[in-house]
């Protein structure tokens, strides 16, 4: 699927480089494909992968149309983020929807929690503006000033 700003992505393939090339750790990233075949780890189907990942987050309210900085930055950082941990994050979904609550290799051991595998907090923080959980209303009645 080719990349297309307002349908399945916020920011353009220019726009991704541009901000990580001051990125650390980001080097990686610049000896991807622009895009690939299908299934194939690109920076396309990163940035898409990304993009359905935080407009389908159930603590957001996203659009596909938004054209906010924080938005573009949170979907580059996201998929940075895919790119480095996805294999991980899947494994531990995977364990997660088959039932297992914790495991040990030699000596690592973890408990696993599905509130851990949430949206990274530096991500989610830069969408603040667009979280849907605090929010409140205040309702005024017919004697309120």
């Amino acid at each position: 699927m080719a990349l297309v700003v307002g349908q399945n992505s916020w920011v353009t393939l220019i726009e991704s480089d541009a901000y990580l090339t001051d990125r650390i750790s980001a080097e990686k990233w610049f000896e991807l494909n622009d895009s690939g075949v299908a299934g194939e780890v690109s920076k396309s189907s990163l940035l898409i992968s990304a993009f359905y990942w935080l407009i389908n987050a159930p603590q957001l309210e996203l659009f596909p149309n938004l054209t906010n900085d924080s938005v573009k930055n949170a979907q580059i950082e996201a998929a940075l983020f895919l790119f480095e941990h996805y294999v991980a994050l899947n494994q531990r979904r995977a364990a997660m929807s088959t039932g297992v609550e914790s495991f040990k290799l030699s000596t690592k051991s973890e408990k696993l929690n599905i509130a851990k595998l949430q949206i990274p907090d530096y991500i989610i923080g830069s969408l603040g503006a667009y979280g849907v959980e605090n929010t409140f209303a205040e309702l005024k009645g017919q004697y309120d000033n």
